[in-house]
């Protein structure tokens, strides 16, 4: 025995078997030799314990044999462990052999038609030959030997036909080879087929296999299995040329240059080496037949456009109900509507929301932008009229991405029990249902109205309406021919209610009650069908509609108060909840007023109503400013310092000759300060305070800084000492001084006033 592998968990032992195991694994405090484990057996009482645990063996001149409860702890340890080895041997061996089978089966689906053709073709004359050797209880050389001699005297069967067909004169003994059957082709079961001999050949004219080919099969298939026999593949294709990566950086680029002129634009630019300049040729060979349609555009389109060559995934929803999955997304409309304020052009944002699986349409909003207000709205339309969803589907904008949406405590996904998934960067594909809706239904709505804006929109036709509805809004204040806001909610809400009812072909179909005829659901046909099979949603209660979707805040409150915005609102009902927080919920469109609700410490969510606080007066303002004025003064601030920046460029431009060798005048510049006298302005009563025996007068006020620069050059011996540090910071800017100039003021005059009473 060379090493303890055999063993197994065995229930007797041998004396040699025992001594065997504690010499191989050098165990001390145990007998190396058969005397040794006797008398060890001998001290320990073994021979006593009966033959259930003390037997003779089986056979002649058995000796005993030790039950495996007798032996030393230690010992059975290291049977059981060498047992174990053992087993995780034999599951890797067994795990081995289902890789190569595995293995063998991915190269054999991997080889060409003929490659594999070839390799079957081989296999079944080698087969054969070892199913008849073994039913004849021979060797496999027997075997092909017979296979020889059954495929000559079949080459000479054949060949002895062909003569007769051809009306030659046959010999006695040829005939009679015609009459008897041929040899062994009741029982030996050879592959005799010329046309499977002259495939399994691999030539075209080879009808037989010689014996050395035959060995060789053989040999080639016990070493490395029956996929060796495909005939050996053809010489692998060279390595792409060096140059053609440097070639790529001109290439693969999103410009999308031709191949002749990345290539002439590499060689100039780059002037590579001999070992690196590849000729046109190359480059087309290397485009056209190595790389594939993926690899070719790499570079030269983004992402998103070569996942549009890619594979993808077909989503079912057969064992769905409605509102399992809402999806929404947001769409620029490609038409100008008259803004329902300013009656300017815009573009509306529609943002809508579609059940997945009966695609309905379950609500949408209408806004200036894509926000959280207008997704908000979108979502209460699409739960107060169909039913709360379990799932959300939406993309990553930032109307879909906020502590709106989703805070813990506050968010609307957790108010509503709504679970949010998000598609993948660059996976518009991911939601094409919603993407065909903004397709099919929004995008001819634009194209039936006359500002149309569109990529397919001509370009003379669009310059056309947009100078029309400008020279309308500058005459008249308003356009024609722009749609009102108004129409433009019709239209979508008719588009609406026409999709809604119109058959889909990816429903089902169904026969129609009115036609008796096949025709496919429609959004609102799917919808109904899955009701009559027991499908409810999950409604929102009349009087939580509108507080539901009301976003919230975390606040504390402050003697009574809290704070939302720039706003504070008090009510007495909130003395109590002094340094306590609460949460505070706001209207998108009001602000003087909020809804303060306990906070609830074990969901995180509102909880009971506290009251409604009202608007009261701050530091900041005289006004309640709601959400919606806010972001249109944050928007108009924006854009009054734009302008501002351009009058202070022009300003600059306009004063850059002026700025040219100043330095060369400065000190003529201060020595000559005298300032031009102002015509028909007596200075001599300029009085910057009042007696104090007189009677003060009444504050003046303006309405602009305008219209105070214009009474100070009236009334300069009027002015008051902070109505002059007012004019100087107005004539310090470049903004407020074009505007006075705009406004008809002599800023010159002006500025020399403001040197006099300096």
């Amino acid at each position: 025995m060379n090493d303890l592998s055999s063993f197994k968990c065995q229930e007797f032992y041998s004396a040699r078997e025992l001594a065997e195991i504690a010499k191989k694994r050098g165990i001390t405090n145990f007998p190396h030799t058969i005397r040794g484990v006797l008398d060890y057996a001998e001290r320990s009482s073994w021979h006593v314990m009966g033959e259930r645990f003390c037997r003779k063996r089986a056979g002649r001149g058995g000796g005993l044999e030790y039950h495996f409860t007798l032996l030393p702890d230690f010992i059975i340890a290291t049977i059981e462990g060498y047992a174990m080895k053992e087993a995780v041997k034999a599951a890797q061996e067994a795990g081995q052999v289902t890789g190569r089978s595995k293995m063998d089966a991915l190269k054999a689906a991997l080889l060409g038609s003929r490659a594999r053709a070839v390799m079957e073709a081989r296999a079944e004359v080698l087969q054969s030959i070892d199913g008849y050797a073994i039913s004849q209880g021979q060797k496999r050389s027997w075997g092909i030997t017979q296979f020889l001699k059954a495929q000559e005297a079949y080459e000479t069967r054949q060949d002895i036909e062909l003569r007769r067909d051809a009306g030659q004169i046959l010999t006695v003994d040829e005939a009679a080879s015609l009459a008897k059957p041929l040899l062994l082709t009741a029982d030996h079961g050879f592959c005799l087929d010329p046309a499977r001999i002259t495939l399994a050949n691999d030539r075209k004219t080879a009808t037989s296999v010689k014996r050395r080919a035959i060995y060789d099969w053989f040999k080639t298939r016990d070493e490395a299995g029956a996929t060796a026999l495909a005939p050996t593949p053809p010489k692998a294709a060279a390595p792409i040329h060096p140059g053609f990566a440097g070639f790529l950086k001109h290439y693969a680029i999103g410009s999308k240059p031709s191949a002749p002129d990345a290539l002439k634009r590499y060689l100039k630019e780059e002037n590579p080496p001999k070992e690196l300049r590849i000729t046109l040729n190359q480059v087309k060979h290397i485009l056209n037949n190595r790389l594939n349609n993926i690899e070719r555009n790499v570079g030269r389109e983004g992402l998103l456009t070569l996942r549009s060559r890619l594979a993808y995934v077909t989503r079912t929803d057969d064992d769905m109900w409605p509102t399992t999955i809402y999806s929404g997304d947001g769409k620029t409309f490609d038409a100008e509507i008259a803004d329902p304020v300013t009656k300017r052009p815009i573009r509306p944002e529609i943002t809508t929301i579609v059940d997945t699986v009966t695609r309905k349409i379950v609500g949408i909003s209408l806004a200036r932008s894509e926000n959280q207000r207008s997704v908000a709205e979108a979502l209460r339309n699409s739960c107060v009229n169909h039913g709360i969803p379990a799932i959300f589907y939406v993309d990553r904008g930032p109307g879909y991405k906020n502590n709106a949406m989703d805070a813990d405590v506050s968010g609307l996904m957790g108010r509503l029990g709504i679970t949010k998934m998000h598609a993948e960067a660059y996976g518009s594909q991911a939601k094409g249902r919603i993407e065909i809706i903004n397709r099919n239904v929004w995008n001819p709505l634009a194209k039936d109205l006359p500002t149309y804006m569109g990529q397919d929109m001509d370009k003379e036709a669009g310059d056309k309406i947009h100078k029309l509805t400008r020279r309308e809004l500058k005459e008249f204040g308003f356009s024609r021919s722009l749609p009102s806001w108004d129409e433009f909610v019709r239209l979508c809400e008719e588009k609406v209610e026409e999709y809604n009812a119109k058959p889909h072909l990816s429903l089902p179909k169904f026969e129609d009650p009115e036609t008796g005829r096949l025709r496919h659901m429609s959004p609102n046909d799917c919808w109904e069908a899955h009701a009559q099979k027991g499908f409810e949603p999950v409604p929102v209660d009349a009087d939580e509609a509108d507080d539901l979707f009301r976003p919230y805040v975390i606040r504390v409150v402050r003697r009574a108060q809290v704070d939302w915005g720039t706003n504070t609102y008090f009510d007495m009902e909130l003395e109590r909840y002094h340094t306590q927080k609460v949460m505070v919920g706001y209207d998108y469109h009001q602000a003087d007023k909020v809804w303060v609700r306990e906070f609830d410490v074990s969901t995180g969510q509102p909880g009971r109503l506290i009251c409604v606080a009202g608007f009261m007066a701050n530091a900041e303002r005289y006004v309640p400013l709601s959400y919606e004025e806010k972001a249109l003064e944050t928007r108009a601030n924006a854009r009054k310092k734009r302008l501002e920046d351009k009058i202070e460029g022009v300003e600059a431009e306009r004063n850059a000759p002026y700025l040219v060798d100043q330095s060369e005048s400065l000190e003529a510049s201060f020595l000559d300060v005298t300032p031009e006298p102002i015509e028909a302005v007596d200075l001599s009563p300029i009085q910057l305070a009042v007696d104090n025996t007189s009677v003060a007068p009444r504050r003046r006020t303006f309405g602009s800084d305008e219209e105070l620069a214009a009474w100070a050059l009236e009334n300069p011996e009027e002015l008051t000492r902070g109505q002059i540090e007012v004019l100087r910071e107005c004539m310090d800017s470049a903004t407020a001084r074009e505007l006075f100039r705009l406004s008809g003021i002599d800023t010159e005059a002006l500025r020399n006033l403001l040197r006099v009473v300096a």
